[in-house]
């Protein structure tokens, strides 16, 4: 039996979420009149309950990936079966779903039969392992468990996006994994720059350890160029600080561009809308490292990379985040591991393959900001 019959086709965690199974809706005429503050609790409740759990999927399902051993492969798939059964069992017993209103409910609801699509699709998996499902109906099993999967993403998509309109709420950081980052979470306020003398006027809220932080002090040098003998802080009160530390530092000044590097800009654009595809390294379908090493291979400059995230992140040379050049190759982790690869475009923007296809991204987006991994640079 050919190894690559035992892998899962590695869905990324977004394409993992929600499914259609009913789940109660239940009346909650008191939250006809409830405050926003109450909407944005739920469904951000609710992401911080399921993404660790998704996230422990993800990773456990990268590991599978690796492994050589058919016998060793399909424990590893036994063992991540149990664990979504005993998360499953533990959401029955302790979060209901009767607690959330009629519309964080139904978005648990695809959020929680995800997971059971995936737990019995490792069952039939494994029971094709044994001989016991032909090549012909694991080949079904598995077309109809992607094009299911891929629906109920597009349910969760959608109903969060209505949601998010319809309640005026904003989402968290585990929410904006759930869905893939196509709906990003209200990016951070700016550090409040100091006026050209240097000086930072105190605003309701302020403690001097979050001024500090703003403009790149400790708390002891803040006190000190102040000449404060407390911590307390006023209102109106004007604080001298470190007027070029109020931000974050201004990219370098980018080198020329060289055309082998706007050969490869270009042709990466052309890909735009191109699908994604488990495995894939065509424009039929792509997967993030078959993308890079395609546009590389094809731009002109017939460059190649190696194919996997892994290899591609120990080739070519480190580049400072902030020297980076267009064509470059721009790496994110998920937890410990590099998982997701791009190509720089130009101020901020790069360009990848998510679960929806071939699509750019800004590095300047919190989860873009918090994944970022380092880069690397092939061409010069």
């Amino acid at each position: 039996m050919k190894k690559e019959k035992l892998l899962v086709p590695f869905i990324a965690a977004s394409v993992l979420v929600g499914a259609s199974v009913t789940t109660p809706v239940f009346s909650h005429s008191a939250y006809a009149a409830s405050s926003v503050s109450v909407y944005q609790k739920d469904v951000n409740s609710l992401a911080d309950y399921y993404a660790p759990f998704y996230k422990t999927v993800e990773k456990k399902l990268k590991e599978i990936e690796g492994i050589k051993d058919d016998e060793k492969a399909l424990a590893a798939y036994d063992q991540l079966a149990d664990q979504i059964d005993q998360f499953l069992t533990k959401t029955d017993k302790n979060y209901a779903m009767n607690h959330l209103n009629s519309e964080a409910d139904q978005l648990q609801g695809y959020l929680y039969d995800s997971l059971i699509a995936l737990y019995n699709y490792i069952v039939d998996l494994e029971d094709y392992a044994y001989g016991d499902v032909s090549d012909a109906e694991f080949n079904k099993i598995s077309a109809n468990f992607e094009k299911e999967i891929n629906a109920y993403n597009t349910q969760f998509q959608q109903k969060a996006k209505s949601y998010k309109t319809k309640r005026k709420v904003t989402f968290n950081a585990n929410m904006s994994y759930l869905l893939d980052e196509d709906i990003q979470p209200s990016p951070t306020a700016p550090s409040t720059p100091a006026d050209s003398n240097g000086t930072y006027t105190v605003k309701k809220g302020d403690t001097l350890t979050a001024v500090a932080k703003k403009y790149g002090m400790t708390v002891a040098e803040l006190k000190k160029l102040n000449n404060l003998k407390t911590d307390a802080l006023k209102v109106g009160q004007v604080l001298k600080v470190k007027s070029t530390s109020a931000s974050s530092p201004a990219p370098a000044p980018q080198a020329s561009v060289s055309a082998k590097q706007q050969q490869i800009v270009s042709y990466a654009k052309t890909l735009i809308g191109k699908p994604y595809k488990y495995g894939g390294t065509t424009p039929k379908g792509f997967d993030v490292s078959g993308y890079t090493q395609y546009v590389y291979k094809n731009a002109g400059s017939n460059i190649s990379i190696p194919r996997t995230v892994a290899d591609q992140y120990k080739s070519g040379t480190d580049v400072k985040q902030n020297s980076l050049q267009a064509g470059d190759l721009v790496f994110f982790k998920n937890g410990k591991s590099v998982s997701v690869v791009g190509i720089y475009l130009d101020k901020q923007e790069f360009i990848y393959v998510s679960s929806k296809g071939v699509k750019t991204q800004s590095l300047s987006t919190a989860y873009w900001k918090n994944s970022y991994a380092g880069a690397k640079r092939i061409i010069k």
